[in-house]
């Protein structure tokens, strides 16, 4: 058995309002273990509404809409639901009574239009609401292909539904839950595609499955599992990441909410080091991003400045006059080693120079020394946020003695 959801509600395809109902449906399926395959969102016209129902009932024998319950005229929900499972709209005497009870619980009268909340499909069964006073309710498909269940849109009322009503359904339909477990593992500064080429085959197994999620500077690597018990889930998912780690080594620095700040400050702090940042790319976004972690007291030294020309001056240092690709290197270890405290790690992040190349350099701790030309700069948040990334990864991997060119990094 496996679902599929249908958004309802043209506000949704108008980008009025995030549809955060989606997430919160498709998380409480996982969390049963029922698969979810398709999410649809549509608009408020009858016709398209009983489509896409119709479409959704073809290939899942779950449906679980969200939205147009309620009682004005464009809350068309309830009449395409009717039209896809091939029954008539009905009214009910007793959700009437249901609504105008809920009314006047609040200490108000029920409005006449209210009264369309009592119409159901027919045959459906209605799923008490006690915390709204949109009914909501399960219609089976007449010809048997499944059955839809709806619920309103109102974010407070969906999720007590799924919670206490929707999901016990589902589970006793599906003969007990099978647990589905999630684990992130957070690489950076490798490439989705490098990461894809290391675990492309490990990405076809169908239990537990393997994917990736990019983001600036980052790729996420999920493994998701499903057993019937939390504790057999969890071991296909130890299993698969065992193997990922190992093809992955060092491009993985964490894993589920960790953040890359978080990782290379805790390791400074247990390794008793400092690092020193001169920063003329970010606007101290790097430093900022470990004080915001609380690491704040692990950096020795920032100097954020907006020219090569200021670091110079506050460094004390003469700027080189070859600033090709070769001179900017140097030029950058230069100041990396010039901004390191004693024992510690210098990073330096510097341009844009010639053709808007930037560089990174770290020096330390101990004898480790690199610095490469970065990427093409251009100033925008996308790219400073790559460019803190990958400077936390140099750092990270000179604390842990793995520091290697970016062209030899898998």
């Amino acid at each position: 058995m496996h679902a599929e959801i249908v958004m309802i509600g043209t506000e949704l395809l108008l980008g009025e309002i995030v549809d955060t109902n989606a997430t919160k449906l498709a998380k409480a399926l996982r969390d049963i273990g029922m698969d979810l395959f398709y999410k649809t969102t549509v608009g408020d016209n009858e016709d398209r509404i009983t489509a896409v129902l119709n479409q959704a009932l073809d290939r899942a024998g779950v449906v679980i809409t969200s939205g147009g319950l309620g009682p004005t005229v464009d809350d068309i929900t309830r009449q395409a639901v009717a039209n896809a499972t091939g029954r008539k709209l009905v009214y009910s005497e007793e959700l009437e009574a249901q609504i105008a009870a809920r009314f006047r619980s609040f200490g108000r009268q029920m409005a006449e239009n209210n009264k369309r909340q009592a119409y159901i499909p027919e045959g459906a069964l209605p799923l008490a609401n006690p915390v709204g006073t949109a009914p909501c309710f399960l219609s089976e498909d007449i010809r048997g292909r499944g059955f839809i269940i709806s619920l309103p849109g109102v974010t407070r009322e969906l999720e007590h539904m799924m919670t206490h009503v929707v999901a016990p359904l589902l589970v006793e339909r599906m003969g007990g839950i099978r647990m589905t477990k999630v684990r992130i593992l957070r690489t950076c500064a490798v490439g989705e595609s490098n990461v894809d080429r290391a675990i492309a085959d490990l990405m076809t197994t169908s239990n537990p499955t393997v994917g990736l999620a990019a983001h600036a500077g980052q790729t996420d690597v999920r493994i998701t599992a499903k057993a019937e018990t939390a504790a057999a889930a969890e071991a296909l998912i130890a299993e698969m990441e065992a193997k990922l780690r190992e093809r992955l080594g060092v491009a993985v620095y964490g894993a589920g909410e960790q953040s890359l700040p978080e990782v290379v400050g805790g390791l400074l702090k247990e390794k008793g080091l400092k690092v020193g940042v001169l920063d003329t790319l970010t606007g101290g976004k790097l430093a900022a991003e470990l004080d915001a972690a609380g690491f704040g007291g692990c950096i020795a030294r920032n100097v954020s400045v907006d020219s090569l020309s200021e670091a110079s001056t506050v460094l004390e240092m003469e700027p080189s006059p070859d600033l090709g690709t070769d001179g900017g290197a140097r030029l950058a270890a230069s100041f990396a080693e010039r901004i390191a405290p004693g024992g510690g790690v210098g990073l330096a992040l510097l341009g844009p120079l010639e053709d808007h190349l930037t560089f990174i350099a770290v020096c330390g701790p101990g004898d480790l020394r690199l610095s490469e030309p970065s990427r093409h700069y251009r100033r925008n948040d996308y790219v400073r946020s790559w460019l803190v990334i990958q400077g936390l990864d140099w750092v990270r991997r000179a604390v842990l003695g793995q520091l290697r060119s970016p062209a030899d990094w898998s």
